[in-house]
């Protein structure tokens, strides 16, 4: 197996601790946003900041082919949008920290989806791997004295959450032998936009209750976590496999979880945590074990 290049390296860490911090940011941004209406301004923010990044670039912008253009204006709905309503929704009662464990399951449900809709396989150690996995997640659901019905239903926004962005990492791998990252970020992102252009009244009436310090993390997920992730995200994807490219977000979890004890003083039970770390584990096994099939098989 190849080694990763330096600067997908680069690309993929930068990425882990931007997307790390965003669990973080969306928790504070609840404190003066509605789940819709922060998702939305995310995204518009987002979508306006990488318009102008590609405003010098409109004829490979053009370039797109119709018939690819709706895959990943679809696949920016599923796991842009959907994705990012879900998590809010979630983040309303699961801490930060433990929000990015789940989220650390991507990797797992890519696979998951890879096996049943692109025919790749999966031995018996990705099955444990992902049996390690379900476990890790049902402790962090555990790990909190006292929860109410309000904290397991957010438990299945999160979950619900890492399906958005598995589907959305299937859909645009073709496209990113085609495409350049960049252009496939943007259109990802509008078609993520129009989709939460539902919540355009929850967003008007949160603009005029809440305070300048929500706002300015609104803008901070928008530009950093928004335009400046995913980009680096989708350059990683169009270097090395998908399923490679993720194993790396397993370092995100950790990112998150200190920078929400640092910025909100989260800090997690100890039942949560060790299921949080088995969680981690079942990741690293199914990733392993994908490694081992692909040398078999080539």
């Amino acid at each position: 197996m190849t080694a990763v290049p330096l600067k997908t390296k680069l690309a993929l860490l930068i990425t882990v601790i931007l997307w790390g911090s965003a669990y973080v940011a969306i928790r504070a941004g609840l404190q003066g946003y509605s789940p819709g209406g922060l998702a939305l301004l995310r995204l518009l923010i987002s979508s306006v900041a990488i318009y102008f990044v590609l405003y010098r670039d409109r004829k490979s912008r053009s370039s797109i082919q119709k018939r690819d253009l709706y895959r990943v204006l679809f696949a920016g709905a599923i796991g842009i949008g959907c994705y990012n309503i879900a998590l809010n929704y979630g983040e309303i009662f699961v801490p930060a920290g433990m929000a990015s464990f789940i989220g650390s399951q991507i990797p797992v449900v890519t696979t998951l989806l890879a096996v049943f809709f692109l025919g790749e396989r999966i031995n018996r150690y990705g099955v444990l791997g992902m049996c390690l996995s379900v476990v890790g997640v049902g402790l962090i659901a555990l790990g909190h004295h006292h929860a109410e019905f309000g904290f397991y239903l957010s438990i299945l926004y999160v979950i619900f959450s890492i399906f958005a962005v598995g589907c959305y990492n299937i859909l645009q791998k073709p496209l990113l032998q085609k495409y350049k990252a960049i252009h496939l970020t943007a259109y990802a992102l509008w078609g993520g936009t129009i989709v939460l252009l539902v919540f355009l009244p929850n967003l008007i009436h949160d603009l005029q209750h809440t305070t300048l310090k929500a706002t300015a993390i609104v803008i901070y997920l928008g530009i950093f976590p928004g335009v400046v992730g995913y980009s680096t995200w989708n350059y990683a994807l169009s270097t090395i496999p998908a399923s490679r490219a993720a194993s790396f977000l397993y370092l995100m979890p950790i990112f998150a979880t200190l920078i929400g004890w640092i910025w909100l003083g989260e800090v997690p039970t100890l039942i949560a945590l060790t299921g949080a770390l088995i969680a981690l584990l079942g990741v690293w096994v199914v990733n392993h074990s994908y490694k081992r099939l692909v040398k078999v098989s080539v």
